[in-house]
């Protein structure tokens, strides 16, 4: 005979154990649901001293992405976009039926909504880049991982019509981790690095008015060599306003996986990885030519973040910010750090 069992399902998008949100840490509150959505007001933190008087939102209808690793999220205006990535340790992708573009509202709702894309739809993959056009009406999304092999195809996506487009495909080899940083002051994007089985270098130019790529070679700032070859690292396009030597910076490369990395291991095993940060420099004159330039670490900066890759990072007007990784003791991070351009 059967027995009777109670089943106990975390809200969407809670954690058992763990808070949907600082804000709802309370005891001795008020709670009713409402509309496919639970209110919740009042309360303590501590004994016999009420909270705010704020009325929270939780909604009960709200769809959640599922847990992953190697997707991208980016923002485009208040919304965020998640796309990709792979739900365990196989190389194994997300059924593309079932599995499109999220999209997270930062104000309002404040909820993830799964949202339908048509036209030439990218197949699915982990580790690739999205990244956003500079007047936020579009997403490109770059190379990566199917279930087997690499990709160096780009895809864009009309985030009006939420149609995708076929583009012109990078120049090869298909790769994993690389970067794709749209470039203030223009519409180029600009890709570096990656590992197609083998750290990648090369600087590449994606004119979206052409729809086309150019390999350039780049000037190093006082000679020497440019960045070394590396994936899985930091490349995004700055709004600074720094001008030196009649050019300006227009881009920041950092950290990331260097090449000795065991191949075979992925980010299962300790890699060996970067420490330094670069400047993508334009001269201010046209026509546009660029150059790259070592930053040594500002006599401000007390502490330095560790050599690592494997991580994250977004622009944030004229800086970077960055989180997590893996370090070569094939430990995870959890600081957080931004990156700017000083004149010292």
């Amino acid at each position: 005979m059967s027995s009777l069992r109670a089943k106990w399902t975390p809200l969407a998008g809670s954690q058992a154990g763990k808070p949907l949100s600082t804000a709802l840490i309370r005891s001795s509150h008020g709670l009713a649901v409402a509309s496919s959505a639970v209110y919740v007001f009042g309360g303590e933190l501590q004994p016999r001293t009420p909270v705010d008087a704020d009325l929270l939102k939780i909604s009960l209808a709200a769809a959640w992405p599922a847990k992953r690793v190697g997707a991208s999220l980016v923002a485009a205006g208040d919304s965020l976009y998640l796309w990709g990535g792979r739900g365990g340790k196989s190389m194994g992708v997300f059924d593309a039926d079932e599995e499109d573009l999220w999209r997270f509202n930062t104000t309002g709702s404040q909820t993830w909504e799964m949202l339908k894309t048509k036209g030439d739809k990218p197949e699915q993959r982990s580790f690739h880049v999205l990244s956003v056009s500079n007047d936020q009406k579009t997403l490109y999304l770059h190379a990566g991982c199917p279930p087997k092999g690499r990709l160096a195809t780009l895809h864009s996506l009309d985030l009006a019509s939420l149609n995708w487009t076929s583009l012109a495909s990078a120049p090869e080899p298909g790769r994993g981790g690389t970067n794709l940083a749209p470039l203030p002051s223009s519409n180029l994007l600009a890709r570096f690095g990656g590992f197609a089985g083998y750290e990648l270098g090369g600087f590449d130019l994606y004119d979206p008015a052409k729809d086309s790529w150019e390999s350039v070679d780049i000037a190093v700032e006082g000679g020497g060599e440019g960045p070394d070859k590396r994936s899985v690292a930091s490349l995004q396009g700055v709004e600074s306003g720094i001008e030196w030597n009649g050019k300006k910076v227009i881009a920041l490369l950092a950290l990331g996986e260097r090449e000795g990395a065991p191949a075979e291991l992925g980010h299962d095993g300790a890699g060996f990885f970067h420490d330094d940060a670069w400047a993508l420099l334009a001269t201010t004159s046209t026509p546009t030519t660029y150059s790259w330039l070592k930053l040594e670490p500002s006599s401000s900066s007390t502490v330095l973040p560790e050599a690592r890759g494997w991580l994250p990072s977004a622009s944030w007007g004229d800086k970077v910010v960055l989180q997590g990784g893996l370090n070569a003791k094939n430990e995870r991070l959890g600081d957080g750090w931004v990156l700017e351009v000083v004149q010292e």
